[in-house]
């Protein structure tokens, strides 16, 4: 069974949505600052869901910034 981390499905899923907008790497990384600051702070059911809802938020601000 091949089971991925909800980051590493956050970071693809948010690498499509900004392609041509912001570098893999840049995405990557936000993804992985954001589950950092989650981790242990929530239910591990509900990491996909939050995570990628702030990482989308941040990534939004980056651009806007």
């Amino acid at each position: 069974m091949n089971v991925r981390a909800p980051a590493d499905d956050v970071s693809v899923w948010l690498t499509g949505e900004f392609t041509g907008r912001l570098p893999a790497s840049a995405i990557e990384a936000v993804v992985r600052a954001t589950r950092a600051d989650l981790d242990g702070r929530i239910v591990p059911d509900e990491v996909g869901e939050l995570l990628y809802r702030m990482a989308r938020a941040r990534l939004q601000r980056i651009l806007a910034g």
